[in-house]
């Protein structure tokens, strides 16, 4: 009894330092998206930002630690990495002189947390419910991009919308979704580790 209870402790510690590292992966990502947002592209006429590469693979990354370590692990590593993206911010704004800005901060913070929290909750209720149905998977990548977009455009951007921009914007959609199609494809081929959840 005292074997399988010391067991059970190692596997949850494993799982607890497993969490951490992948939740500083995720971070280091989303530092990654926030680094190139700045930086743009030129696709028939369109500017676009170098970080609609990243949101898929964030997203993917999220996804990789709920089949992995479940909902709760997937979770905590979500808010670690949200909490890091702020402090990242507000330590490069620091060392450049720039003014902090509360709302652009809290603007990073809701739009990448709402939007793999939304995507978190769907994919996991996917894995339990529909055998990974590749079609509602890819639905979910797609659904958590545009909230992620739209929680960018009313906090970061107040809402104001230039001449061109829903060229931009449909535009990004468009990279972003034929990127998650890739991701989807790779996610069919992730061993699941939460099998036994379904059970209980």
């Amino acid at each position: 009894m005292s074997k399988k209870i010391s067991k059970k402790r190692k596997q949850k510690r494993a799982i607890k330092n497993d969490g951490l590292l992948l939740a500083m992966l995720l971070s280091t990502v989303s530092i990654l998206a926030v680094a190139l947002k700045d930086y743009s592209f030129y696709l028939g006429g369109l500017q676009i930002t170098f970080a609609v590469f990243v949101i898929p693979i964030i997203l993917f990354v999220s996804n990789y630690i709920t089949k992995k370590y479940g909902f709760k692990t997937s979770l905590q590593s979500i808010l670690v990495s949200s909490l890091i993206i702020v402090a990242f911010i507000i330590l490069i704004k620091d060392l450049v002189n720039q003014k902090i800005i509360l709302i652009e901060l809290v603007g990073h913070f809701v739009s990448y947390f709402v939007s793999l929290f939304i995507n978190l909750s769907i994919y996991y209720y996917i894995l339990i419910n529909f055998r990974e149905n590749q079609f509602l998977i890819y639905f979910d990548y797609i659904f958590s991009i545009v909230i992620h977009h739209m929680l960018y455009l009313l906090f970061l951007y107040h809402m104001v919308i230039t001449d061109r921009f829903w060229n931009h914007y449909f535009g990004a959609i468009a990279i972003q979704g034929i990127l998650a199609i890739a991701l989807v494809m790779i996610d069919k081929k992730i061993e699941r580790g939460i099998k036994k959840e379904k059970a209980r």
